[in-house]
């Protein structure tokens, strides 16, 4: 078979029902053979939007989301998607052309050296051939999926991807029917880890990426109710903990200066699947740390780590819920009450805010939440509002709320709600990005008016970068590189075939998301907002 017909034989039987990304000439040959394993090609309007789509799609189907993309600009368009879901740690594979040498020695047009640029970003970075492709694809998968889970890049060349696989027929058929598993470890000695929380009087712990990656929130939440911790989350791992449990005490970032306030009061922090591309402030304890994760136990935001544990996740809380009980002096009362601190001055509308003004963007969520299913997805693009997200809206349980922290890119949310929309069909999705990450973005708007996914996106306009621009003034700064000038988001959303509304107060916005909601297709609501509550915000003064 052609080497073409074993990378689409070899994904097809992993589950692999599409692949996301902008074509070239140079990628028609394995389209065409993906094509005929059934497996879709979804065109996007920019690389970065297929990366996007592929992160969601594969954080919550189970199996890694692939892109293909030409050679030269495909790939240094997709540097922000290859980075976001490395670190991240979403399951990416993304496959681009490569120009041949023999070639390259006539025409080096697009030349760009691929390999190299590709190893700075991902987790694996190798040329794929007829040659090597029987043994790289699978360790490319493998490394994809284990942890910690990522992005991977394997260009093929033309010339290559239409020669015969190096492989026989038969070598070939057992590789592609051969299932692969990720690498988790084992479970290494606890006892000193649970002796430490067993002592501990008023421990409370962090939970972090991690465990998203491993898909272990249900051994979290049960070692957290049989040690009786209160915890909170780093900003991806929303929702890994549930807002309504009763041991839940907030995000850990930007707002939750009660949670700031419980590690203080803690004789000892646990932390859990920790990664410090997903925290926002740096913790200095002066009482032990203990940290679990499956690949680093010694994350320097949080330290000093007193015992440091790595390997199966969930097994290593299975065990400490096993044997690290012992009686506390705190647990269910004090974590909703830092929780309701959280929610109800940190993050509540101000005596400042003024209706005729916009809508406050905590009011944004909090009816969001009021008027969709308790398994709703929402994704968030970066900006203020994705902070504000992390605390004003409420997640219950895994799988729900899909952020990029770790590069934290805009854009983001658009091509992930795609993605999870496709990945998820019958639950409920939202998309809220601020206007800044719409523009950059918006031909994208095409590609869902073109896939007619029946989805609400939020656009948050206040006409500014506003979470660099509150920086700008509270310094005294100009907002000249922040401000722009008042765009029409309804008619660029209808020009592009999405249905669109305007709203600028709570009762039309309510009414809007009803209407939304109702349409079953593409839907766009253009939210006026007080953007000075961002500022205003308890937790902001």
């Amino acid at each position: 078979m052609l080497t073409s017909q074993f990378i689409a034989k070899f994904l097809a039987a992993r589950g692999v029902a599409r692949v996301f990304g902008t074509p070239g000439s140079d990628t028609i040959d394995l389209i065409h053979a993906l094509a005929n394993e059934g497996v879709d090609y979804v065109l996007t309007h920019h690389e970065n939007t297929a990366a996007y789509m592929a992160a969601a799609y594969g954080e919550l189907s189970g199996v890694p989301g692939v892109v293909v993309v030409t050679k030269g600009p495909g790939i240094t368009n997709l540097a922000s998607g290859i980075s976001s879901a490395n670190l991240d740690r979403r399951p990416v594979i993304v496959i681009s052309a490569i120009i041949s040498p023999n070639i390259l020695e006539k025409n080096p047009h697009q030349e760009v050296p691929l390999i190299a640029f590709g190893a700075l970003i991902a987790k694996l970075s190798e040329e794929m051939t007829h040659a090597n492709a029987a043994e790289l694809l699978p360790r490319a998968y493998r490394t994809a999926i284990s942890p910690r889970p990522g992005a991977v890049y394997i260009p093929i060349s033309p010339r290559e991807a239409k020669t015969d696989l190096g492989a026989g027929d038969a070598e070939a058929g057992k590789i592609i029917a051969t299932a692969i598993v990720a690498d988790r470890g084992g479970v290494p000695d606890i006892s000193r880890a649970a002796e430490l929380v067993r002592q501990a009087r008023r421990p409370v712990a962090v939970v972090g990426v991690g465990v998203v990656g491993t898909g272990t929130s249900a051994e979290t939440v049960a070692a957290l109710e049989a040690l009786d911790i209160p915890a909170c989350v780093t900003l991806q791992a929303v929702g890994q903990v549930p807002n309504d449990h009763p041991l839940y005490i907030g995000m850990h970032g930007w707002y939750g200066s009660s949670v700031d306030t419980m590690f203080d009061q803690a004789d000892l922090i646990l932390t859990i699947g920790l990664d410090g591309w997903d925290v926002v402030r740096p913790y200095r304890a002066t009482v032990p740390i203990v940290s679990l994760d499956s690949t680093d136990a010694n994350d320097r935001t949080f330290q000093p780590v007193t015992v440091g544990l790595t390997g199966d996740l969930g097994g290593m809380l299975t065990a400490l819920a096993r044997e690290g009980r012992g009686e506390r002096d705190w647990g269910t009362k004090e974590a909703r009450a830092c929780y309701a601190r959280i929610c109800d001055v940190e993050t509540g509308i101000t005596s400042g805010h003024k209706p005729g003004n916009g809508i406050a963007p905590q009011a944004v969520y909090r009816e969001l939440r009021k008027l969709v299913p308790r398994d709703t997805i929402l994704t968030a693009d970066a900006g203020a509002h994705k902070a504000l997200a992390a605390q004003a809206w409420e997640v219950y349980g895994p799988r729900s709320y899909i952020v990029s922290n770790g590069l934290s890119p805009m854009g983001f949310a658009l091509g992930a709600a795609m993605g999870a929309k496709l990945a998820e069909p019958d639950r409920t999705v939202l998309t809220v990005v601020g206007d800044g990450g719409f523009l950059m973005y918006a031909g994208d708007m095409a590609t869902w008016a073109r896939l007619g996914l029946p989805m609400v996106q939020i656009v948050m306009v206040d006409n500014a970068m506003t979470q660099v621009k509150s920086r700008q003034l509270k310094a005294g700064f100009g907002t000249e590189a922040t401000s722009f000038q008042k765009i029409d988001y309804c008619a660029v959303a209808k020009s592009l075939g999405v249905e669109a509304v305007r709203a600028d107060t709570i009762e039309g916005f309510r009414v809007a998301v009803q209407q939304g909601l109702a349409a079953n297709r593409p839907f766009t609501i253009e939210t006026i907002l007080d953007a000075g509550e961002y500022s205003r915000m308890g937790s902001q003064s």
